[in-house]
């Protein structure tokens, strides 16, 4: 393996994370809010299945299959948390789908605190965050809306609009 594929030297890129999801703004004149990942994947021919997960996969919140270019979502969870899950995937099948297909893959339980440092994962989070609250929308609506006001307005959880009101604005 070339020394700079190998996981230890890998560092997330955040420069492309936003070139790509600007490009799919773009694609799809997402001007305002909410963005609904689950078309956009369509948009772009990936498919978006809702399944049961059963057992000790019940805390799996969803995963990119790249072999069958599909994102399954755990259709028990919360509606605000698949539409995290469905642009996080999106951001693996956009960003990573080669690495999806190697060893180095692997689907993760909720809440599993495990891989928070592997670099991919905090590239399709970072995809995810920008995707569904991009700055530009941010900017015109934070100033006026409360945290729950803006959670609502996006479709996203307050937990997600207080960490892109913190790492685009420092509060």
């Amino acid at each position: 393996m070339n020394a700079l594929l190998k996981p230890e030297n890998f560092k997330p890129n955040y420069s492309l994370v936003k070139r790509e999801v600007s490009k799919i703004h773009d694609q799809f004149s997402i001007e305002d809010p909410p963005v609904n990942p689950a078309e956009i994947a369509e948009g772009l021919g990936i498919d978006v299945c809702f399944v049961e997960f059963t057992g000790e996969h019940s805390k799996i919140s969803g995963f990119y299959d790249p072999e069958d270019n599909t994102i399954y979502v755990n259709k028990h969870e919360f509606p605000l948390r698949q539409t995290f899950t469905i642009a996080h995937e999106l951001g693996h099948a956009v960003l990573h789908r080669e690495w999806a297909r190697g060893d180095g893959y692997r689907v993760l339980m909720r809440d599993d605190t495990t891989d928070l440092g592997e670099p991919h994962e905090k590239e399709a989070n970072a995809f995810a965050a920008h995707l569904l609250v991009p700055r530009a929308m941010l900017d015109v609506y934070h100033p006026g809306l409360s945290e729950q006001d803006l959670s609502r307005l996006f479709a996203v959880s307050v937990p997600m609009i207080k960490n892109r009101m913190s790492f685009e604005y420092g509060l």
